[in-house]
């Protein structure tokens, strides 16, 4: 018997069709999913929302991604290949709460302004809802079988129940021999955080580096030529890469390709999919990255490096993590725990203090190492707190807006006091989500599905 193909919705995105052997699926955070079927003319689709309305209503950048847009295209979609509105069943699921604000007032309900819009828009067209699970504090996974046209909601993670549960923590000589046995960071990637960190380099000299490096040339190459970059001409050399990105396009793109090599290729606990761990790294490098560019506060290659490594400790626990993985799965969804909190409470440890150890091994600068310490607590921060406080938010940011298959939740505490610190109120910050590289992270989503 055939299995049917599975096929991943990105944020942002809808996708429609008649009956067939596919199960259509987004992963669901901030965002939300509405699901929309007409048996009797056998059609049905999904669409995987990521915010309520545009900046500018009359002008909007991608209409998929917002509510007020992408529902009436969504809907319009279904009746060119056969649907009747006046038949269409709906089911609409996600808008997890992003965090508790305390101090001020700042209408960051995002999956809830989602979840309004939609089911105004919903009842206007008479459409029937059939399920609704929204708010909460967690992920989803909205699913629809386009064979059956029947959906399902679940929550993000689901806990094995083979693993054997071993409360005892492990001990700091375990630990330490686990951050002594991580793949070191290659000397080029130090020399760029170095030289990066006092705006003083030579591009020359980088790239007459990494021209020596055959490894390294062809995984910058191929960075230059995937989603991060977007160029539809392939670029054949670092020559290339400088004179078509520029300077600090090709630095990212450089520390992005040799940082890639720490993170482990295969699926693991933190992230059930297969290099989820770099993509999320990216992700908040990107948005680090925009945020510096958008507050000027920082510079934007320190910014998107610190980034890159914000979650390294991760690269450490992750075997620990495998062994206790039913006491986190309760211990962060049941128990409503942070992801640091419960690594507190069953190792002893976090990822924050184990991956500063590990930058400290590397010899990273001490305001990286700093960002890599307090990136979930910034206000903590005494080398660089501004850079802190941009990595705090762009992790913030990319969980809340670009969700995955990984274990944990975010602790959402710092993200007034982030607010603050970089002088963003309500409207800004809505505008910095709205202006996020979404389309590049889509691209690379769909390359792990």
């Amino acid at each position: 018997m055939p299995v049917n193909e599975m096929r991943y919705i990105s944020s942002g995105t809808f996708s429609v069709s008649r009956r067939k052997k596919t199960v259509l699926t987004a992963i669901l955070g901030t965002c939300v999913g509405v699901v929309l079927v007409d048996r009797a003319a056998g059609v049905g689709g999904l669409a995987h929302i990521l915010l309520p309305a545009p900046t500018d209503p009359k002008n909007p950048i991608r209409p998929e991604s917002y509510a007020s847009t992408a529902l009436p295209l969504f809907i319009e979609q279904l009746c060119r290949i056969g649907a009747d509105i006046k038949r269409l069943e709906a089911v609409v699921a996600g808008g997890a709460l992003i965090g508790s604000i305390s101090g001020r007032d700042l209408d960051l309900d995002i999956g809830g302004r989602i979840s309004n819009v939609v089911t105004c828009i919903l009842f206007s067209e008479n459409v029937t809802i059939r399920e609704s699970e929204t708010g909460g504090m967690h992920g989803m996974i909205l699913s629809l079988d386009l064979d059956t046209l029947e959906h399902e909601i679940s929550p993000l993670v689901n806990p094995p129940q083979h693993y054997v549960i071993d409360i005892e923590k492990p001990g700091e000589e375990e630990i330490a021999r686990a951050i002594a046995g991580v793949r070191p960071i290659p000397q080029i990637a130090l020399k760029i955080m170095r030289m990066t960190a006092d705006s003083s380099y030579n591009l020359q000299d980088v790239a007459a580096e990494v021209r020596q490096d055959q490894i390294i040339t062809a995984k910058v190459l191929n960075l230059c030529n995937s989603a991060l970059c977007g160029r539809k001409a392939p670029i054949d050399s670092i020559d290339e890469a400088l004179m078509v990105l520029g300077e600090k396009t090709l630095l990212a793109m450089i520390l992005s390709s040799v940082v890639q090599g720490c993170y482990p290729e295969c699926e693991r606990v933190y992230s059930t999919v297969k290099g989820r761990l770099f993509h999320h790294a990216i992700g908040t490098a990107l948005i680090a990255d925009n945020l510096a560019r958008r507050t000027g506060l920082c510079n934007p290659l320190v910014a998107y490096t610190a980034g890159l490594l914000h979650d390294i400790g991760k690269i450490v626990l992750d075997h620990f993590v495998a062994n206790r993985y039913p006491l986190f799965y309760r211990k962060t969804v049941e128990d409503m725990l942070s992801l640091e909190n419960a690594e507190l409470e069953i190792l002893g440890v976090g990822h924050p203090a184990v991956g500063a150890k590990l930058a400290n091994l590397w010899s990273i600068p001490e305001n990286l190492a700093e960002a890599i310490r307090y990136h979930h607590r910034p206000e903590n921060a005494t080398i660089d707190s501004v850079l802190t406080h941009v990595v705090c938010l762009a992790d913030i940011i990319t969980c809340g807006f670009w969700t995955s298959q990984a274990i944990g939740r975010q602790d959402q505490e710092s993200l007034s006091d982030c607010l603050n610190k970089l002088g963003l109120n309500a409207d800004i910050f809505k505008s910095v989500v709205d202006s996020s590289p979404w389309d590049i992270l889509n691209d690379i989503g769909k390359s792990e599905s």
